[in-house]
């Protein structure tokens, strides 16, 4: 039954004439955006406002592409970082290396330096290793009794006397250091001349005995070998003074002194040999 004021045979449109409809608005659209461009403003606004919608939609994307880059690249550094640090290693030993060189290369030119004297001959020998004690006072040579060692000949290097050759092997020769405290020096005070008696007293260490109160001796004094004994040529550099004090109770200085060569640097030294000169008639 109609309602009051509705037509009573009004029809509503059917599918298909609906599909026309839109279909026929939607041309006309497409023709005035192609043609006149009518429907730019309102492509813009659409675009502003499914803009924030388009990011949000990118984030896992963007996202995702961050941490796999982010991994990749520290992987890399990671290998960078291994790669340099194998080469610093490599370095550092290529550089100690040439440094051990540099220090054996000058300790040899100051050996070659030194100058035989006449009626002695020099045997130039190598370090083996030092006593199996740290506090082992003794050093093994690379020569013994093949190239003409005994025992009692000094040992030098080129700075001083090292010690003296105490048991011979026929490929190697023990030297017990001017350090030790079983070994005597005869010595002389460069300065003055004074004559005395150095002992070891310890690893790099060394003391004169019996110098008398009295006696002109300071620290910085050079000893040499006196040569009084027959053992040591004179004039080998052996200690220099550290300290000198004087005691109320005893009548004697004491003189303590470092040794001068490296007795435990030193990587090549020379025995001396005294050989029994020929005289001409």
């Amino acid at each position: 039954m109609a309602m009051p004021g509705q037509l009573m045979f009004v029809r509503r449109l059917g599918p298909t004439a609906r599909l026309l409809i839109w279909l026929l608005v939607g041309v006309s659209c497409v023709v005035a955006d192609v043609r006149y461009h009518a429907l730019e403003g309102l492509r813009s606004g659409f675009s502003l406002f499914v803009q924030p919608v388009r990011e949000v939609m990118r984030a896992p994307i963007d996202i995702a592409a961050e941490l796999g880059g982010f991994f990749v690249r520290h992987r890399l550094l990671q290998k960078e970082r291994d790669a340099l640090l194998a080469e610093r290693a490599q370095l550092m030993i290529s550089m100690n290396a040439a440094q051990e060189l540099a220090r054996e290369n000058t300790e040899l030119r100051a050996l070659l330096q030194l100058q035989s004297r006449p009626g002695q001959r020099v045997v130039h020998a190598a370090l083996l290793y030092q006593g199996h004690d740290w506090f082992s006072q003794r050093i093994t040579l690379s020569q013994g009794g093949k190239a003409g060692l005994r025992s009692g000949l000094p040992v030098v290097d080129a700075t001083g006397l090292v010690g003296q050759v105490s048991r011979v092997y026929p490929g190697a020769s023990e030297v017990t250091l001017v350090s030790s405290p079983d070994q005597l020096t005869p010595v002389m005070v460069e300065r003055t001349g004074q004559r005395g008696l150095a002992a070891g007293s310890g690893r790099n260490r060394m003391e004169l005995r019996y110098i008398p109160a009295q006696t002109d001796i300071r620290a910085g004094d050079r000893l040499l070998t006196s040569g009084i004994d027959r053992v040591y040529p004179a004039g080998i550099p052996v200690a220099r003074v550290s300290r000198v004090s004087r005691s109320k109770s005893s009548p004697y200085l004491r003189v303590e002194g470092r040794p001068l060569a490296g007795l435990d640097r030193s990587r090549a030294v020379l025995v001396l040999i005294a050989e029994p000169q020929v005289t001409t008639p």
